[in-house]
């Protein structure tokens, strides 16, 4: 009875064998997809880290373009050649929209170690733009990045276009958009040797991030040449109000004086006409003077002080030929200002002044300049016919008197109504 006992007891311990063969293969099975997981967060740690040393590099590269002016396209290429060579493919293109056409033109390309521009490349869509748009108009999609392969036909990809590309020893294509918010402003196309769309996919990611870093080259370059556009377009402005301020109100000057000298040699006044000439031809030096000094103010030399005081008396004076009576007063400790201050000023109180002879119908016009703690202000008076402010002004004085008080950085006040005459008020705070 015993001997059958342990026999039918023996059999029952082989379920707990299988059980355990189970178990351990489960927990294998286990380890190793524990392992591919870890393989791959390796991996995408290691890729991620490639994409932070190029987007560095890449950064630092783009932040000289605007640092150290230099040239675009030189940069751009070498963009294009890094980005082909940390990706293992065999050649690239960079292309840029063309405004005028709205199609694609093609930039520079890399072949060969050595990047070329359009009009040395054999590419035939050198000569014949294609449109934008993704996969079945074009290989320029404008969202996100498309691959290509081109063992077969491409849609929107004229075939002159895939023979070329496919004579190169090139198997497929990734075509990456330079995006700027929702603006494509450009495209770099990686050709590779590879049939492997799956390749091309694992470098997508290094792939935008470098073009990322080319885009933002091209927008630092733009916003360069911006800052240069908007100085010239400065210059520009200051040049027509120095012409404005200097020629044309001494031509002002020179003509109320020869009227003057008109009427009183028709009076048989001569030595009264001769005053008035003399004054004429002392304007007429005097607007030379200022013509030269404008010329020199384009060459990069430091201003010779002004005395503010004396050359706003010489603006009052100013009056006495068209009959005007002027009056200058000043209050306060007189200091030094600066020469870029006292020339803005100067040139204000003359188009105030200038103003005043031309449209105020005043009988008196009253410059007063305060001098007061951390602070000059100035201003010009007259009790002539006076304006509706909220009409828009013709001509240029008022708007360069304000253009010149903001390259101060002065409050700027104008105060007049029909009838009640006009104030003009600059306060500009000493800098610090």
């Amino acid at each position: 009875m015993k001997s059958e006992t342990l026999a039918q007891e023996e059999p029952a311990s082989e379920p707990a064998d299988a059980f355990d063969v189970a178990a351990l293969r489960a927990r294998l099975l286990d380890a190793q997809s524990a392992n591919r997981l870890l393989e791959r967060e390796v991996v995408q740690h290691r890729m991620a880290a490639e994409i932070a040393r190029s987007q560095t590099r890449m950064l630092i590269r783009s932040l000289g373009v605007l640092a150290k002016g230099a040239h675009l396209d030189r940069f751009l290429g070498h963009v294009l050649k890094l980005t082909v060579q940390q990706l293992n493919c065999v050649g690239g293109t960079l292309w840029f929209p063309d405004p005028l056409t709205g199609r694609i033109r093609l930039h520079l390309e890399y072949l060969d170690g050595r990047v070329v521009g359009a009009a040395e490349s054999h590419h035939p869509a050198a000569l014949a733009p294609p449109p934008v748009g993704g996969k079945g108009v074009s290989t320029f999609p404008t969202t996100q990045p498309e691959i290509y392969l081109m063992s077969e036909h491409v849609e929107g990809m004229p075939e002159a276009n895939r023979a070329y590309i496919q004579s190169l020893g090139v198997r497929a294509l990734l075509t990456v958009p330079m995006n700027m918010g929702r603006q494509s402003i450009g495209w770099i196309c990686l050709r590779s040797a590879k049939a492997d769309p799956q390749d091309l996919e694992s470098k997508i990611q290094l792939a935008e991030a470098l073009a990322n870093q080319a885009t933002l080259a091209v927008q630092m370059a733009r916003l360069s040449e911006q800052a240069r556009d908007a100085a010239v377009l400065a210059e520009r402005n200051r040049i027509a109000r120095d012409i404005h301020d200097t020629l044309a109100q001494g031509f002002t000057g020179i003509v109320l004086n020869l009227e003057a000298a008109c009427r009183l040699l028709g009076r048989q006044d001569s030595a009264g006409a001769l005053e008035h000439v003399e004054h004429s031809r002392a304007l007429a030096r005097s607007c030379l003077d200022e013509a030269r000094q404008s010329v020199r103010a384009l060459r990069p030399e430091v201003s010779r002080e002004v005395d503010l005081i004396s050359a706003l008396q010489e603006q009052v004076n100013r009056t006495a030929a068209s009959g005007t009576r002027g009056q200058l007063t000043v209050s306060g400790a007189v200091r030094s200002l600066g020469a870029e201050v006292c020339s803005e000023l100067v040139r204000i109180v003359q188009e105030g002044i200038t103003n005043v002879i031309r449209h105020a119908v005043a009988r008196t016009v009253e410059v007063r300049v305060c001098f007061e703690a951390g602070r000059l202000s100035l201003t010009i008076s007259d009790d002539g016919v006076g304006f509706d402010t909220r009409r828009q002004p013709e001509g240029y004085g008022l708007r360069g008197m304000s253009e010149r008080a903001q390259r101060l950085g002065a409050y700027w006040y104008l105060n007049s109504a029909p009838g009640c005459g006009t104030e003009v008020r600059i306060v500009v705070r000493d800098h610090e």
